[in-house]
């Protein structure tokens, strides 16, 4: 029996597409050892309906012949399954922009290995049925091709940012959230001011989390007196003492900041007219914005708590 290697890797999320469902519930007990999670469906509409309806899955298994849909009469499966399938995951990899790696795991080895060979990695079902070491070969270039993908590194290197993200973001301000922690930063001024609104919208957007969560209010009933919701809210961080210094000060400072420089033209005698931006500059806000999430998040975890020397400069 193979061993597994024992690691603290992040399990990955995999949906099979097999019309077995005995053999489908027998390689998803057996998948928890590599830290391959399974959901299975018996056929293509099924299948990629829930691919394509939950962004969870970060990897495919796809049966050789299983059904187009579910009401298909057994027996008639074909291999056209197979290479409808294959051209569904490169489909969703174009107009999705979401690369899926995949592989096929069938009883059809022989016959389809010759027509499939350049299109797939291709696992023969008879032979990781009886040999742990070329299951754990399949689970294990899973988890190699998802772990190339550039997205899983950044969740990977972000943990714990991500999975706040993944609970209480929206898929825009999550698709953000990757842009910035992607690494490549444009030295142009342009590129460097619409990263910056970036982290003045998530901000705003893990505050209206704080709000939900942590005070139980709604984020919309700041601001009803004519003042800005954003700014009221601050004020309220600082002067209640609810965050730490350091994150009481920077929800201040990327506020005014990027709402000055890139919200709003400032005039010309104004210190903001020439913004000196730099990527280091860039660098410096998304770290104040990580160090934000994660105070929400530790709120959330342990409620509202006072941090005695919040207040102990005036921000205004």
């Amino acid at each position: 029996m193979a061993k597994v290697k024992k690691n603290k890797r992040r399990p990955i999320q995999v949906l099979l597409i097999d019309d077995d469902e005995h053999l489908a519930a027998s390689l998803r007990n057996r998948a928890r050892r590599y830290q391959v999670l399974i959901t299975y469906k018996t056929n293509f509409e099924e299948g990629f309906k829930e691919l394509i309806n939950n962004q969870k899955y970060q990897a495919v298994i796809l049966d050789g012949k299983a059904p187009i849909t579910a009401d298909q009469a057994k027996g008639t499966e074909a291999e056209d399954f197979v290479v409808k399938a294959i051209m569904k995951i490169n489909e969703i990899k174009l107009t999705h922009q979401r690369p899926l790696p995949f592989c096929v795991h069938t009883a059809w080895y022989v016959q389809l290995e010759p027509s499939l060979r350049t299109n797939a990695k291709i696992f023969d079902k008879k032979k990781t049925a009886l040999d742990d070491n070329i299951m754990q070969e399949m689970f294990e270039y899973l988890h190699t091709e998802v772990s190339k993908l550039e997205e899983t590194k950044i969740k990977q290197e972000y943990p714990t940012i991500f999975e706040f993200a993944d609970r209480y973001l929206d898929d825009e301000d999550n698709g953000l959230l990757l842009n910035l922690l992607s690494g490549k930063l444009s030295p142009k001024r342009e590129a460097l001011l619409g990263r910056l609104a970036f982290i003045r919208r998530l901000e705003e957007s893990v505050l209206n989390i704080f709000c939900k969560e942590c005070l139980k209010r709604d984020p919309l009933l700041f601001g009803q007196g004519g003042n800005s919701r954003g700014k009221e809210l601050i004020d309220l961080i600082k002067n209640k003492k609810y965050a730490p210094l350091h994150v009481s000060f920077m929800t201040y400072v990327i506020y005014t900041t990027q709402s000055t420089a890139v919200n709003h033209k400032p005039p010309e005698s104004s210190e903001f007219y020439n913004y000196p931006i730099t990527i280091y500059t860039v660098k410096t806000f998304i770290n104040a914005l990580l160090d934000i999430i994660l105070w929400v998040q530790d709120t959330i975890d342990k409620g509202l708590q006072t941090n005695g020397n919040t207040n102990e400069y005036d921000f205004k």
